[in-house]
């Protein structure tokens, strides 16, 4: 039998969790602004499963730098 690739939320969990360690060694505020930093790469999972070829961390890096970019508007347009 054949391998199979993981899909890339699968090597998302995976790398959630690999970072458990350092999830548990922040305070609780920054436990809680890692966790949503994390929700914010889950909302792009798949828009990065059609870039197979793109490095999983920097799928999670963009994924968050746009949720951010969309806050930062956000927060322009109600002033």
């Amino acid at each position: 039998m054949g391998r199979t690739v993981p899909s890339y939320r699968m090597l998302l969990e995976g790398i959630i969790g690999e970072l458990s360690d350092f999830r548990r060694a922040l305070r609780g505020e920054d436990r809680i602004a890692f966790d949503t930093l994390m929700n914010k790469a889950r909302v792009h999972a798949s828009s990065c499963t059609v870039v197979p070829t793109l490095d999983p961390m920097h799928a999670i890096f963009l994924s968050i730098l746009v949720e951010q970019e969309k806050e930062i508007n956000s927060l322009k347009v109600a002033k």
